[in-house]
């Protein structure tokens, strides 16, 4: 497991060979794909939640149904958005569960839950991202820059066309330059 070499503090790079290497029950393989792994989909989970304990709960879930279902993996593919579509999927299914897909967004001071993020520049434009960018630009950022996941792979995830994403993007990343005045 290592980082993407072109740019160390983005991508994460996952060999497809550690599912098999779980499936024969090697924790020490186990651990090492948690280590890589839990910083994006916990964002990920996070963007979605927007409340820190809903989103370890569902990243304790998510991780579960990975080391199940490790041997449902097929090679073709990223493994991070192989994750991030089981975490997704759990996400739709608890707000289906508590109906509460309306009302997630209200009251979002004190919740986002980013004091376990060790780089404090980073914190804090994740936590600006959350009060200025809408719901889908947030997310596109947030699997395409903390997640490492290519943009036909957020389509293909969210079953968007690859323009849509790509434009989200790119929306996002221009307010938030608006808004900071800054090159991000």
């Amino acid at each position: 497991m290592q980082e993407d070499a072109r740019n160390p503090k983005r991508k994460v790079y996952i060999d497809a060979s550690i599912f098999v290497r779980i499936q024969q029950g090697e924790q020490d393989a186990f651990q090492e794909l948690y280590d890589i792994t839990y910083k994006p989909l916990y964002a990920f989970l996070l963007s979605h939640t927007l409340n820190q304990e809903d989103a370890q709960d569902l990243l304790q879930d998510t991780y579960i149904q990975v080391y199940k279902n490790c041997h449902l993996y097929r090679e073709q593919g990223n493994p991070m958005a192989w994750m991030m579509k089981i975490a997704k999927n759990l996400f739709l299914m608890k707000c289906r569960k508590n109906k509460e897909t309306e009302d997630r967004f209200e009251d979002m001071e004190g919740r986002m839950g980013f004091e376990d993020m060790s780089h404090v520049e980073n914190r804090l434009v994740l936590e600006k991202m959350f009060e200025y960018l809408s719901t889908e630009d947030r997310n596109m950022i947030i699997m395409h820059d903390i997640g490492g996941l290519k943009h036909r792979e957020i389509a293909k995830l969210l079953d968007m066309p690859l323009g849509t994403v790509m434009a989200r993007y790119h929306r996002g990343i221009r307010k938030l330059q608006k808004e900071f005045g800054e090159k991000l």
